[in-house]
């Protein structure tokens, strides 16, 4: 038979035949003892009280340091020797306290190592709405290196697309990719050769047509051309889509060559519609939004041809006969697109074969301009011929 047993204050059972049915336990309360009941009641506080304190030190002490991080990154940004590199600098890091989700792992093959640049000597050479662009110093070799202005995930994005179609190209006329550097996306800069005689708009604000002559100027022509034919006989055409004074750059040594890849797209099946550039040079089907193709940057290069002839910004000449005020952009751009307006040219002081290849590149309807191969073969052959 089962054996007797007390199973102390809490429970209590049935024993008999029928104790499998009848059992039932019954929980009595159970208070400690006094002293003891005190005690945990003390070692309860203690134990709150120490969580509570180790808590606010936990919060106090991560707001101390981002205070300190945000503070530091202000000031200045440790390369991989250890040495410092002012904010200011192109490799300064950015404001941005939030991680960005790009993927950065196609530009690794790219990637520069940041004790090579030296940390003196930086000068800012452009800066524009999406970035600027610093003269750095790149082991014994003067470089350029650009920085976006915007950390949003699809600024970083559009940057390293931009970079990764300047890292396929391979052509004397169009700035040499170097590489890249970066410490987290949003300080990411791409660096490429210097051109040390600046932009084209520059010099041509800075001088007049008697001091760069045509005969320096169809170097330069001949040399935008072969860049644009590069890249629309690219195995998949790419069209600049922002070609401008702006965006060619000179060199005392390594002539012309084409820069800035920010807005340029390679053409596939897909029609491109977006408005891209700015519109003084562009397209009239693109300021529309019509389709188009490569024939939109023969239209831009027209334009550079009328630039070279007046050395003035596009339409800048025009006033309105009435006040007396220049024409407003949405004047500009509709008579544009109606085929009323082209830029003007110095007939006078611009040799006749400029005239005729500005007049067909700016062609209203971009099946009657020529191709720049075409453009290319009508370029005189030699200063003679001017």
């Amino acid at each position: 038979p089962p054996r007797d047993y007390d199973a102390g204050p809490c429970a209590h059972y049935s024993r008999g035949p029928d104790a499998h049915r009848n059992l039932h336990v019954q929980l009595e309360p159970y208070e400690l003892p006094t002293d003891q009941h005190q005690q945990h009641v003390v070692d309860a506080g203690v134990i709150v009280g120490c969580i509570v304190a180790s808590t606010v030190a936990a919060i106090a002490g991560l707001v101390f340091w981002c205070k300190r991080r945000k503070s530091a990154n202000q000031d200045l940004y440790y390369l991989g020797d250890n040495t410092q590199a002012k904010a200011g600098s192109p490799f300064a890091p950015s404001d941005a306290e939030c991680t960005v989700d790009v993927d950065m792992a196609p530009l690794t093959v790219y990637r520069l190592e940041r004790s090579d640049f030296s940390t003196k000597g930086h000068k800012l050479l452009a800066s524009g709405a999406y970035g600027n662009v610093w003269l750095c110093q790149y082991g014994t070799e003067a470089v350029a290196v650009k920085r976006i202005k915007h950390d949003s995930a699809a600024h970083i994005q559009k940057f390293i697309d931009e970079i990764l179609l300047l890292a396929r190209m391979d052509c004397p006329h169009i700035v040499a990719f170097i590489g890249v550097v970066w410490r987290r996306p949003t300080d990411l800069a791409c660096v490429v050769e210097y051109m040390d005689r600046g932009d084209l708009r520059t010099l041509l604000a800075s001088s007049s047509p008697a001091d760069f002559s045509w005969s320096l100027k169809l170097e330069s022509i001949r040399s935008v051309a072969q860049g644009l034919i590069y890249l629309h006989t690219f195995e998949t055409p790419i069209i600049h889509r922002d070609l401008k004074s702006r965006n060619v750059l000179l060199d005392s040594t390594k002539g012309t060559k084409l820069t800035d890849f920010g807005e340029s797209r390679e053409m596939d099946d897909s029609t491109l519609t977006s408005g891209i550039g700015t519109y003084q040079w562009m397209a009239p089907e693109v300021i529309l939004g019509h389709a188009y193709s490569v024939a939109a940057d023969v239209y831009s290069f027209g334009v550079l041809l009328t630039e070279l002839s007046t050395h003035g910004v596009p339409y800048a000449d025009l006033k309105n006969p009435s006040t007396g005020a220049a024409y407003n952009q949405q004047y500009l751009i509709t008579q544009v697109t109606a085929g009323s307006l082209r830029p003007t040219l110095d007939r006078s002081h611009t040799p006749s074969w400029v005239v005729d290849l500005a007049t067909a590149c700016l062609a209203h309807d971009p099946d009657d301009r020529p191709s720049m191969l075409k453009v290319a073969t009508a370029l005189p052959k030699t200063t003679y011929e001017i």
